[in-house]
C-alpha cells in the first residue's frame, strides 16, 4: 500500500494539533518585533521538495511572533490560518490589558452622565490600546490584515462587557456574546444606512432581537446585568432620570419595574398611525403609574420637572457657567416666565408684526436684567458671552 495517504494524514493531523495548541497557549512574549508583510509573489520556486513528517510543536513554537510566523509558513500553513492564530493571541493579550487598565464609564451605569473624567480617561486609554494593537498586527501581518473584530463592532454600540459580573465571563462566553452583539449591531447599521429617517420602533425591535439572544448565552444574573447596562430601555431610563442623581439600587429597582413597558417596540413609536399611537399612549400611562409608585412623591415631582426642556436647558446653563446648584431653580423660573411670555406674544392675534418684535425684545431685556441680579456681574458676563456664541 502506498505510504503517501498516511504521510498526508500525518502532516495534516500534526498541523491541526499544532494550531490548536497555539490558540490555547498563554499570550506570546516580545510582541514588538516588526516583520515585513508576506508577499507570495516574491516566493522562489525550486525543484527541491522537502517533506516534514510528524511535526512536533518544538519545531514550530517560538516566544517571538516573527519566528512563529516564519515557522508556520515553512510548514505550509495557510496565510488565513496564520492570521487567525496571531490575531487571536494578540486580541487575548489586549483584552487582558483593557480589563486591567481601563476603568470604563459603565462602572456608573445608573447615571445618564458618568463622571466626565472617567469617560475621557477611558476613551483615551481605549484609543491608545486600539492604536497599539493595530500597529502591532500591521507590522506582523502587513497592511490589509484587518477584518473588523466583534469587539470593535460591539464597541460602536457602547458594549464592552466590563464590571463585576460581565467582566468575569469566560473567554468563550464573551466571544459568543460579542459575536451576537456584532451581528445585531451590523443589522441596525444596515437598516439605518438604508432608511432615513429611521423608524425608532424598528430600531428598538432590532436591538431587542439580539438582547433576547443573551437569554440563551448568559445566566439569569448575567443577563440581568447585561440588560441593566446595555438595553434600549435602560438607555432611555437613564436619560429620563437625568438630574435626579439616583443611587445604583434605586435605578435597578426602577428598571426592573419598567422592563415590561420598555421591552415593547411600540413604546418607541414616532409615527402617526392611530392604532399604534393608542398603544403607545397606554404604555406611557402605565409607565407614569409605575414611576409615581416607585419613586415616591418628592422624586416623582423632581422627575416631572426634569422632563421640561426649559428646566433642562437652565440646568445645563448653570453647569456651564459654574453657578451654584441653588441657582438652578430661580434660573429656571426666570427662563420659564420669559418663554411663557414670548409664546403669548407670538400667538396674540391682536398685535401687529412690529408690535410683536418690540414686545419680544422687551421680554428678552427683562430676562437679562433678572439674570444679572441672580448671577452677579461675573457669571452674567459669561452668560452674555455664551449667548453671543450661540447667536453666531
Amino acid at each position: 500500500m502506498s505510504a503517501r495517504p498516511w504521510l498526508i494524514a500525518s502532516v495534516g493531523l500534526n498541523l491541526f494539533l499544532a494550531v490548536s495548541w497555539w490558540v490555547a497557549r498563554e499570550p506570546l512574549e516580545d510582541s514588538t518585533v516588526v516583520v515585513p508583510a508576506y508577499r507570495p509573489e516574491l516566493d522562489v520556486k525550486t525543484n527541491t521538495i522537502i517533506r516534514h513528517e510528524n511535526f512536533t510543536w518544538d519545531q514550530i513554537e517560538s516566544t517571538n511572533y516573527a519566528t512563529l510566523i516564519a515557522n508556520l509558513r515553512n510548514i505550509g500553513c495557510p496565510e488565513q490560518t496564520i492570521r487567525d492564530i496571531v490575531v487571536t493571541d494578540v486580541d487575548r493579550e489586549f483584552d487582558l490589558r483593557r480589563a486591567s487598565q481601563i476603568v470604563a464609564p459603565d462602572y456608573q451605569w445608573w447615571k445618564a452622565e458618568p463622571d466626565p473624567s472617567i469617560v475621557q480617561a477611558a476613551a483615551a486609554q481605549a484609543k491608545a490600546l486600539d492604536t497599539e494593537r493595530a500597529q502591532l498586527l500591521t507590522a506582523l501581518l502587513g497592511p490589509g490584515w484587518q477584518e473588523l473584530s466583534d469587539y470593535a463592532i460591539a464597541s460602536r454600540a457602547g458594549i464592552s462587557l466590563t464590571g463585576p459580573i460581565l467582566g468575569d465571563l469566560s473567554e468563550q462566553t464573551k466571544k459568543r456574546v460579542l459575536a451576537a452583539v456584532a451581528q445585531g449591531q451590523q443589522k441596525i447599521e444596515a437598516y439605518l444606512a438604508a432608511n432615513q429617517p429611521a423608524d425608532p420602533m424598528e430600531v428598538a425591535r432590532l436591538r431587542l432581537q439580539f438582547l433576547t439572544q443573551m437569554v440563551v448565552l448568559l445566566t439569569p444574573a448575567q443577563y440581568g446585568e447585561f440588560a441593566l447596562r446595555y438595553s434600549e430601555g435602560a438607555q432611555v431610563l437613564r436619560q429620563q432620570m437625568r438630574g435626579l442623581n439616583l443611587e445604583a439600587d434605586d435605578f435597578r429597582q426602577l428598571f426592573d419595574a419598567l422592563s415590561p413597558v420598555a421591552s415593547q417596540p411600540v413604546y418607541y413609536y414616532a409615527g402617526n398611525d392611530p392604532e399604534l399611537v393608542k398603544q403607545q399612549q397606554a404604555l406611557q400611562v402605565q409607565q407614569e403609574t409605575i414611576l409615581k409608585a416607585t419613586l415616591g412623591d418628592p422624586l416623582y415631582a423632581a422627575y416631572t420637572l426634569a422632563q421640561d426642556p426649559v428646566y433642562r436647558s437652565s440646568s445645563a446653563v448653570a453647569q456651564q457657567l459654574g453657578a451654584p446648584a441653588n441657582d438652578i431653580a430661580p434660573l429656571y423660573q426666570i427662563n420659564h416666565a420669559t418663554q411663557t411670555e414670548m409664546d403669548r406674544i407670538r400667538n396674540d392675534p391682536n398685535m401687529t408684526a412690529d408690535e410683536k418684535v418690540e414686545a419680544l425684545s422687551q421680554a428678552q431685556v427683562d430676562q437679562a436684567q433678572s439674570l444679572q441680579q441672580l448671577l452677579g456681574p461675573d457669571l452674567f458676563d459669561k452668560w452674555l458671552q455664551s449667548q453671543a456664541a450661540v447667536a453666531k
